[in-house]
């Protein structure tokens, strides 16, 4: 009984492991296509970067994706493009970036976000349950394919058009429109 109990024990731990591993996956992916995708949109000419020349992703909010955003455009340091992380909250002037990342999972907050960045050039990033068709421009969702998640996302090409951006066909070739 006892050995039962520990293969149970060392089971979970394994699964928990995994899922640590899977989710730490997850947020890399998602951190590294928010930083590529830059160079797959297109902004008007006044919001392709802040003043001094960087790309801002703002993020909204907290998520374990904050760090690694940070900690992936402190590498490219030394690049063409420059890009920085700015912590954001719903007080801030969220048309000052390019790219925000919005965190909630909540419609209500959500809706106040969008209203306040309205046709801004924003492109705005989620991994909300179904947030695209609230008006996100990107969002991320898991689906399954022959048994295993994989991580895909959707754009709102409506959004995106009343913002001024366009996004890359070979982009748009992997994703779900909306």
């Amino acid at each position: 009984m006892k050995i039962h109990l520990l293969t149970i024990a060392l089971a979970l731990l394994w699964l928990v492991a995994s899922g640590k591993e899977l989710a730490q996956k997850e947020i890399e992916y998602k951190a590294n296509f928010i930083i590529k995708v830059v160079d797959y949109v297109t902004w008007p000419d006044s919001n392709t970067t802040n003043g001094e020349g960087v790309v801002v992703i703002g993020v909204v909010g907290e998520s374990p994706l904050t760090l690694k955003l940070e900690e992936l455009t402190a590498k490219k340091t030394g690049e063409d493009r420059k890009i920085k992380v700015e912590k954001k909250s719903l007080e801030d002037d969220l048309t000052a970036c390019q790219i925000l990342f919005v965190t909630t999972e909540d419609k209500t907050e959500l809706a106040k976000i969008l209203k306040k960045i309205g046709t801004a050039p924003v492109l705005t990033v989620s991994d909300s349950y179904y947030f695209a068709r609230y008006g996100v421009m990107v969002n991320f969702y898991t689906e399954e394919v022959k048994g295993k998640n994989k991580i895909k996302f959707e754009v709102n090409m409506m959004t995106m058009g009343f913002a001024g951006l366009k996004m890359s066909s070979k982009l748009l070739k992997m994703a779900t429109v909306i």
